[in-house]
């Protein structure tokens, strides 16, 4: 199927392709635009508890994770919905020719999305938002604790310059798609980095793994559509002739208004992105300002009810260290090396702080703290036991991990693989 301008005629379908168009364009309505969010959210529970009878009730909605059982009851349904749809078109409009009209339309909304979509991760990734540098947490994190998303997220945070490159790569495709005369090669590109994407979701168990293959389907999608001429130019070594760009719009006024709606609709696009970039990044970025008592301390005393407690590794209660990291987390490296995650509410007029254990939040402590001097720290407060705490802690320095400081170098007499 080729998308053909109004100015000339276009020859009539197979069967088979007005099949597949119906089918497509009823899915990406469904995917593509979110105003049946509402009915969604209601329909889908009742789905999975009275068509697929599912054990568990569907309370989760989409969230941090893109793979929730909601999700892929959500993308069943619309699957579903869209052969339906597929059905009753094909008996009540078998008779037409083709659908051209709206396969142009149909180009232009998944082209749209899918460019905006792919530019918002693109900035996430020049700006260095999405994958931040491993910070003191991670650092000090056990290897073998991380989880393979937690190792992926290291891995790619640790390089901006990696991340410049995916960046460019997501930005430069989508803006591809946003010209007729660069679809083609938009897609391609698209469909390159979409599967790079979706394989990292998938060998790194990273949950978005549904929206990163309805992204690849999209941009395999543009691209298919100039299948034939993607295929003799490629692989049979075939003359192909120019694709038709003649404008959709007989009117001039028509034309012009076109381009109005559609640079007004590109830049502010483009701007929001931006704008939230450099937001983002001061907020979040590698350059951000470290949160106050950020730092990796090691417990000299730990005592609970006036009773000083030993540094006995068999101890469950008594922590080792204490990792204040960014973004409002922290560590707390049991006597024993287990790792126990918290959040951290921080009042630095009061000179106090809470840690609520992100596995198990009815686990806090409250503390009020003294910093005597620049690597001491003094905290005193009471544990989800309501026993009272009494801790001091002495900064360790962080200058010294490999990771940051190996550095790229353009000669290696022999790997450094540690």
């Amino acid at each position: 199927m080729q998308t053909t301008s109004t100015l000339s005629p276009a020859p009539a379908w197979s069967g088979p392709q007005k099949i597949a168009f119906r089918f497509f364009f009823g899915y990406f309505v469904l995917y593509t635009l979110p105003f049946v969010d509402g009915l969604w959210r209601a329909l889908i529970p009742w789905v999975g508890a009275h068509v697929l009878q599912l054990s568990q009730p569907i309370t989760t909605f989409t969230n941090g994770s893109g793979d929730t059982t909601y999700d892929y009851v959500l993308v069943l349904c619309m699957v579903v919905l869209a052969g339906m749809a597929t059905v009753v078109w094909s008996v009540l409009d078998r008779r037409r020719a083709n659908y051209t009209v709206l396969l142009y339309w149909l180009t232009v909304l998944v082209r749209f999305y899918l460019a905006f979509i792919m530019v918002s991760y693109g900035f996430a990734k020049v700006f260095k938002t999405q994958f931040p540098y491993p910070d003191l947490r991670r650092l000090l994190q056990p290897y073998g604790d991380s989880s393979p998303m937690g190792l992926a997220w290291t891995f790619l945070g640790f390089s901006l310059g990696y991340n410049w490159f995916m960046g460019l790569a997501e930005v430069g495709g989508a803006a591809l798609l946003l010209f007729r005369r660069t679809t083609t090669l938009g897609a391609l590109v698209l469909a390159g980095t979409s599967a790079n994407i979706l394989a990292i979701n998938l060998f790194y168990d990273v949950p978005v793994k549904l929206f990163s293959s309805n992204l690849l389907f999209m941009a395999l999608f543009l691209a298919i559509l100039e299948g034939q001429r993607l295929l003799n130019l490629f692989f049979l070594n075939r003359p192909t002739a120019a694709a038709n760009h003649a404008p959709f719009f007989k009117n001039r006024r028509w034309r012009i208004a076109g381009w109005v709606v559609k640079g007004l609709f590109i830049g502010g696009n483009l701007y929001t992105n931006v704008y939230q970039g450099f937001a983002n990044a001061r907020q979040y970025g590698d350059t951000a300002p470290k949160p106050h008592l950020y730092g990796y301390y090691e417990v000299q005393t730990f005592a609970v009810a006036a009773d000083t407690l030993a540094p006995l590794t068999t101890d469950t209660t008594r922590w080792r260290k204490l990792v204040l990291g960014n973004r409002s987390l922290a560590n707390v490296q049991m006597m024993n090396d287990s790792l126990r995650r918290f959040t951290v509410k921080l009042d630095t007029v009061k000179r106090s702080f809470v840690l609520t254990n992100r596995d198990d939040t009815l686990q806090r402590y409250v503390f009020t703290y003294v910093r005597p001097d620049s690597t001491s720290l003094v905290l005193r407060g009471s544990g989800y036991r309501r026993d009272s705490l009494f801790l001091r802690l002495r900064l360790l320095p962080t200058e010294k991990f490999l990771l940051t400081n190996r550095g790229f170098r353009w000669v290696n007499e022999f790997p450094f693989n540690r």
